[in-house]
């Protein structure tokens, strides 16, 4: 169920920011072809300090823009959203706690997405998608792998990549938001709590 606790008036504020950060990491990546997507740090941030709801906004409304400039990524959306989801749970578990604990996020968090994107860039896309992972893909396919296990590894390498690398990001972020800012938002309590 919605708490409508959760939709403060900065958490509406927060909601556009965070899509806007997805959004500049996402459209780096595709332009620079870089074998990371760097497309979810502000849906883990909101997430995490908003709840799962305003989460899972930013997800779909990322996964909307830069669908805009890369139609293929629309059906990846729903991964972007169960971010929004999971931010809110790590919250919740204290898991932004320290920066180990970042690292873990970022492995867990790989694996969940590889598990759901493989099926969506195997079956709809032959495991071309037109970011830097296609590459590792089509080096795999050249050497004569087939499609599921060359786009598993490709997925699994990339998520890797970018998810430890984005955890690390939103750790950093939420360590350096002030607590007198942090106690005004919905999940602020745990990371409060943290501060003892």
């Amino acid at each position: 169920m919605i708490n409508s606790k959760n939709f403060t008036k900065l958490t509406i504020f927060l909601i556009p920011i965070g899509i806007a950060v997805n959004v500049v990491g996402g459209q780096l990546a595709v332009l620079l072809k870089l074998p990371v997507f760097l497309d979810a740090i502000g849906t883990f941030v909101v997430g995490a300090l908003c709840g799962w709801a305003p989460g899972v906004i930013v997800g779909l409304g990322c996964g909307l823009i830069n669908a805009i400039s890369l139609p293929t990524l629309l059906p990846y959306t729903i991964i972007g959203m169960l971010f929004g989801v999971l931010g809110n749970f790590l919250a919740k578990k204290g898991m932004f706690s320290a920066f180990w604990k970042a690292i873990v996020n970022g492995l867990g968090v790989a694996f969940i997405s590889t598990c759901m994107a493989v099926p969506i860039t195997a079956i709809l896309y032959g495991g071309f998608v037109g970011t830097g992972a296609s590459v590792i893909v089509t080096t795999l396919m050249t050497a004569g792998w087939g499609v599921l296990p060359a786009t598993f590894v490709s997925e699994l390498s990339t998520e890797l990549m970018d998810k430890i690398i984005s955890m690390i990001v939103v750790f950093l972020v939420l360590k350096a938001i002030p607590a007198r800012f942090v106690v005004k938002l919905p999940n602020g309590k745990y990371f409060l709590k943290e501060e003892k």
